[in-house]
């Protein structure tokens, strides 16, 4: 039987016992990112509309109701004709369209400075001031915005994340990482506290979190060209390299996200637990811890790992999410909306 969701004060201090036991991983997903960047839908909507021959989106409203995202952005890549790299540069514009079309003009310069810089030391504490500032007034909401706060509280603690996934193409939660821990510390630090992980091969420090994205990361639009901040050819959004990731077990994706699963508690964050590979990665680490502990007589029970997630209106609802995660070693952490997010993650750690 699937374990109750927690809500309210019952998840406090969660994260300190995982810490103590395990390590605690952060995964997130394109909901922290929301709405400086669109999701899935709003990017192959944005794609779609690249397409000459159509005179209105709702021409393919039925195609957009019966294939996933991932398909359309596969179709077109065909149709466009691109090549890998100018279709990255035009995935990239259609993912920042509605944050330029939104900051004034030095806001957008701000932004960009920021997201285009990798280390806490690369620009000024005053340009990482403002660009909170910007986040603040713009995205007050902004998911992103009160995680990265959080991890910055932590990053100097027995407590902090042994490493953050992210399942999104930008850099928006890892800039806002480096922006609160520098304000924080003011002008008495500027040391690296993340390590930028895009490839197997990606270099990392003792002592940082290494921030890996496991979809690609997407060049900076407009900001100076930096090989080391991009990951075109890692890039999983069109259903061909999907697929691929999906028959690799051993793909660098996969390594990075079953060790994590395998050796820590992870805290999902901002996603929708329906991807196919993550759920076939949680279930052979699932599977595997459960055979173990059953050879040890141990009650082959066991969820280590958590899901933020927003309540459902309907009791049987919420019954049925957990039950569709159960089998995943993976437990609910249910709050009341999108704003509680932040606050829920700091509840888990013992921070309020």
């Amino acid at each position: 039987m699937a374990k109750l969701g927690m809500a309210g004060m019952q998840p406090k201090g969660l994260l300190v016992a995982a810490a103590e036991a395990r390590g605690w991983v952060l995964c997130v997903g394109a909901g922290t990112s929301n709405p400086v960047f669109p999701d899935w839908q709003g990017l192959v909507a944005k794609l779609i509309l690249r397409d000459d021959d159509l005179a209105a989106t709702s021409e393919l409203d039925s195609l957009r109701k019966a294939y996933p995202p991932d398909a359309f952005i596969q179709a077109a890549l065909n149709r466009l004709e691109m090549d890998e790299e100018e279709f990255a540069r035009n995935l990239a514009s259609d993912l920042y369209f509605d944050a330029k079309a939104l900051l004034p003009a030095a806001a957008w310069k701000t932004f960009l400075s920021a997201l285009n810089a990798r280390h806490v030391g690369e620009i000024s504490l005053a340009k990482w001031s403002e660009f909170l500032a910007v986040i603040s007034d713009h995205y007050p909401n902004l998911t992103a915005y009160s995680l990265a706060d959080t991890v910055a509280e932590v990053l100097d603690t027995a407590i902090k994340p042994a490493a953050i996934l992210s399942f999104n193409a930008e850099p928006l939660f890892a800039s806002l990482i480096n922006a609160s821990a520098a304000v924080r510390w003011g002008d008495s630090r500027t040391t690296d506290v993340i390590d930028y992980v895009t490839h197997a091969t990606s270099n990392r420090k003792r002592g940082r979190i290494p921030y890996e994205f496991c979809h690609g990361l997407l060049p900076v639009p407009e900001a100076r060209r930096r090989p080391a901040l991009s990951s075109v050819d890692k890039l999983v959004f069109s259903e061909g390299a999907y697929l691929q990731l999906a028959n690799n077990a051993y793909s660098w994706q996969a390594e990075s996200f079953i060790r994590a699963a395998a050796h820590h508690s992870v805290v999902f964050i901002g996603l929708s637990l329906t991807d196919s590979n993550i759920r076939r990665w949680l279930s052979w680490v699932h599977a595997l811890r459960l055979k173990e502990l059953s050879e040890t007589g141990a009650p082959p029970v066991s969820t280590i790992h958590y899901w933020i997630a927003k309540e459902p209106a309907r009791d049987v609802e919420k019954r049925w999410t957990e039950a569709l995660v159960a089998h995943l070693g993976v437990r609910l952490v249910w709050v009341a909306d999108y704003s509680d997010i932040g606050p829920m993650l700091r509840r888990m750690l013992s921070l309020a």
